[in-house]
């Protein structure tokens, strides 16, 4: 079988052969098994932070519920994963965590969505969707992947909130990678797969959600 061909590294004018160091080093390298190791290493980061995070979408609500890890030493005001954007619109980021004076990814991302909220109401004189949030967000993380001067967030970002016009709640998830997906229930963090599996189990047969069950599933679960 012939070996798989390596990308190359221009490294003082010259070239070389990239090595299974620069795969783990770049994130432009993609390796000869077709992966970007700091994507993965990225995503790895969401589940080491240790919060496991559960949002979910009724027929006429939004609710979202993440823990907060205990540390006798901090003050609890000072760290959060939830932010609000706009009166209408959060973000709950799960993954490297944010503090008041410490611009944690978390909080980057959302001082960034909060910017383009108000540039994009500023411009068109009426409020950004949680859908066009969403993707303006997984935007700049996808462009985080091509660059090798900067690392991909390590956060997994939840965007929850009413569209103005349509009068709905929306609920979408962005992840590292640029990819982003509408919801009626997610998870994020190290117990991810336990509680999709209980929030499979438990939606089964719930074709409309109202306020309370929404509430209480997410709550539960």
């Amino acid at each position: 079988m012939p070996e798989a061909e390596a990308a190359a590294v221009v490294t003082g004018g010259g070239s070389r052969a990239a090595g299974p160091a620069d795969y783990e080093r770049f994130i432009t390298l993609f390796s000869p098994e077709g992966r970007l190791c700091q994507l993965d290493y990225a995503f790895n980061a969401v589940k080491l932070a240790g919060i496991t995070s559960v949002g979910m979408r009724g027929d006429d609500s939004v609710y979202v519920l993440t823990h907060r890890k205990e540390d006798k030493l901090h003050d609890p005001t000072t760290i959060t994963n939830l932010f609000a954007i706009t009166d209408r619109i959060g973000l709950l980021a799960t993954g490297m965590p944010g503090y008041i004076f410490i611009p944690g990814d978390g909080r980057a991302i959302a001082q960034d969505a909060r910017n383009a909220a108000a540039e994009f109401r500023f411009k068109w004189e009426y409020e950004m969707s949680p859908r066009m949030l969403a993707q303006w967000i997984a935007d700049r993380a996808q462009i985080r992947t091509q660059h090798a001067q900067i690392r991909p967030y390590g956060v997994v970002s939840m965007i929850f909130g009413i569209d103005e016009e349509k009068g709905t709640p929306e609920f979408f998830t962005c992840d590292p990678a640029g990819q982003f997906f509408a919801h009626k229930a997610a998870s994020a963090g190290p117990k991810e797969r336990e509680v999709m599996n209980f929030l499979e189990e438990r939606m089964k047969n719930k074709p409309s959600l109202s306020s309370d069950t929404t509430k209480g599933v997410c709550y539960y679960s």
